[in-house]
């Protein structure tokens, strides 16, 4: 799935990224570890920029109920953009919840942050939960490169 070709792709690879906060109160990981678990979680070589917006639960609810119909707020949401063949996105993140489900599920804060960020990722490349299948799929790269940096299976509570 990620051939160890891609390794040294990536740090070739440059991404701009753009980071937006709303918020000011909660945890938010240093850019320097988002940084890395964006790039870790590159297997197509397409993605060019990526916005990492920080909000609160309104804000959150409100996108997801205008773009989703969910009227609830969510953990993270992801906007892909495409031109010619350059992949740009939105990564809008509410830390507030994201921490909250750290707690409530037994894991570190970092560990949650990684695989919100990585599964966010694998949607602006084109992955989709929308099946069984397409759900187990991208579970199991969720889990392979949550591994890789010891964080363990997000779906296996603490």
């Amino acid at each position: 799935m990620y051939p160890q070709s891609l390794v040294s792709m990536k740090k070739e690879k440059i991404i701009k990224i753009n980071y937006v906060s709303y918020i000011s109160k909660h945890y938010v990981p240093s850019p320097r570890n988002i940084k890395k678990w964006i790039y870790l979680s590159i297997a197509k070589d397409l993605i060019n920029h990526v916005n990492l917006i920080f909000v609160g639960e309104k804000r959150m609810q409100t996108l997801n109920n205008k773009y989703l119909k969910k009227d609830k707020p969510t953990n993270v949401l992801t906007f892909t953009y495409k031109e010619k063949e350059i992949i740009y996105g939105d990564i809008i993140l509410c830390p507030k919840i994201i921490n909250s489900e750290a707690k409530e599920f037994g894991f570190s804060s970092n560990s949650r942050w990684a695989h919100m960020i990585i599964h966010a990722m694998l949607h602006l490349q084109g992955h989709r939960h929308n099946s069984k299948k397409n759900r187990a799929f991208m579970e199991n790269i969720e889990v392979k490169l949550l591994t890789s940096m010891n964080f363990g299976n997000p779906y296996v509570r603490n």
